[in-house]
């Protein structure tokens, strides 16, 4: 590039993500790095012990030197970017952009991982954190240009396999030391590749997305690294992703603030393992049942429950009927249902035995959830009534894990530790733990790698 030439949006986004120092960046992005970093492994660890998880390692998993989360063994390194990516959303427990319902660490870690397995040099554990905070903030920016603009893309399209894939690429780059020129050829490819349909919910597509673009972001890296180039411009010229998924938008929040402003910072951590649409409704169902106290309803005493959504959450999550784990993990009706007859919305409420419960089954069918447009997206109503006739009703203004009414650091080492234990044992679970909070200090990623595994 000549001196004076104007700097595409793509090339200052590789400028960026090439320069990125850990030490450099101001200490409230480094916690909210370490929160996110947190977050990932205790659902990578997690839900790498599913059946469907073994399903996709007995397709994919060709033994190779790349990490693989909770396992004992490794694989080749686009194979375990895409095991990883679907371990990490498993559960749909994974962090996510409000402002874009991306979900961005779940791909960008686990391309990052993997391509500390293809890279010459040894990968520190302020290298990781690095790339994380790159991918990260490539692909919460890359939303921010697809969906909040004047003409926002589809929400056919699942985001976190589109600008997922950027940030992968990104992650991946920073990993493997590439330099500005192979940066802009390397989001240039991962642009060629991103992709993710809503199709994919309520199956188990919709992990995969992630896992596939891990895989993109890192064959994006790798590529360009081997000296494959790519046209700049590839995200706001004519013809790349903001003209084909957003025709109109301008390309300004890819790069406006970069540096100073981090939109990654916005990101919020579920505390319910569910689509984050649902989680109003869940503390609204939660809140009826702490009001009743000791005389909070059985569940054959439960006529009718009647559910306010925010129209986002009423186009995504208001499925039915539910089947599986996939069809509950974005049903309104489900969670519902579940909070009232169990009086909780973990782990144990996600999985197949409460799906398949009668008493979940029956009162399912009681649960009616409609839009209302005066509703914000953290916000829900919910009344429930009573076979005596009498209504109890709750309203939630800022639903928990909002960046209202964030997770508290509390509540997220729980909730990483609640799913690291049953796969790797309490005591290992507890130094993984111990691990993380000083990532940044480890010269080697190995004895991190180590713990996140079975002893």
């Amino acid at each position: 590039m000549q001196r004076g030439e104007a700097v595409t949006a793509t090339r200052a986004l590789a400028r960026f993500t090439a320069g990125l120092s850990w030490p450099g960046l101001p200490p409230p992005v480094q916690a909210e790095t370490r929160r996110a970093l947190l977050n990932w492994f205790g659902c990578a660890v997690g839900g790498a012990g599913e059946a469907t998880y073994a399903a996709l390692h007995r397709t994919l998993g060709t033994p190779g030197a790349a990490w693989l989360a909770g396992r004992g063994e490794g694989a080749e390194p686009g194979a375990a970017a895409v095991l990883n990516g679907f371990a990490a959303s498993h559960y749909c427990y994974d962090d996510t952009h409000l402002e874009t319902v991306i979900h961005p660490t779940a791909p960008v870690l686990a391309a990052a991982l993997a391509a500390a397995a293809a890279s010459p040099r040894a990968v520190d554990g302020a290298a990781l954190l690095a790339a994380l905070v790159a991918g990260d903030e490539v692909a919460c920016r890359v939303g921010r240009a697809l969906m909040t603009g004047p003409r926002p893309a589809s929400i056919g399209w699942y985001m976190t396999g589109v600008a997922g894939t950027l940030g992968a690429a990104a992650a991946a780059g920073r990993v493997l030391g590439l330099g500005e020129g192979a940066m802009v050829a390397a989001l240039g490819l991962a642009a060629s590749q991103a992709a993710g349909l809503r199709a994919a919910h309520a199956s188990a597509a919709s992990p995969l997305v992630p896992g596939l673009a891990a895989r993109g972001g890192l064959t994006a890296a790798l590529l360009a690294g081997a000296g494959i180039g790519c046209q700049d411009g590839a995200l706001e010229g004519p013809k790349g992703l903001l003209a084909c998924f957003a025709p109109g938008n301008p390309p300004d929040p890819l790069t406006a603030g970069l540096g100073i402003r981090f939109a990654f910072s916005d990101i919020a951590y579920k505390p319910y393992p569910c689509g984050v649409a649902v989680h109003p409704a869940i503390d609204g169902c939660l809140a009826v049942l702490e009001a009743a106290g000791p005389a909070a309803p059985a569940p054959e005493a439960i006529a009718r429950v009647e559910v306010a959504v925010d129209p986002l959450a009423a186009a995504l999550c208001l499925r039915e009927p539910v089947e599986t784990v996939f069809d509950a993990q974005v049903s309104v009706a489900h969670w519902c249902a579940a909070v009232l007859v169990f009086g909780a919305a973990g782990l144990a409420q996600a999985r197949q035995a409460c799906v398949d419960r009668p008493e979940v089954r029956a009162l399912r069918r009681r649960v009616a959830a409609a839009a209302d447009p005066a509703l914000a997206a953290d916000q829900a109503r919910v009344a429930v009534l009573l076979t005596d006739g009498r209504w109890l009703e709750a309203a939630v203004a800022h639903a928990t894990g909002s960046l209202a009414n964030p997770l508290t650091e509390a509540a997220l080492r729980r909730k990483a530790f609640d799913q690291m234990a049953p796969a790797l044992g309490e005591a290992r679970a507890a130094r993984l733990l111990e691990l993380l909070d000083r990532a940044e200090a480890l010269p080697d990623l190995g004895v991190l790698l180590e713990a996140a595994g079975p002893a």
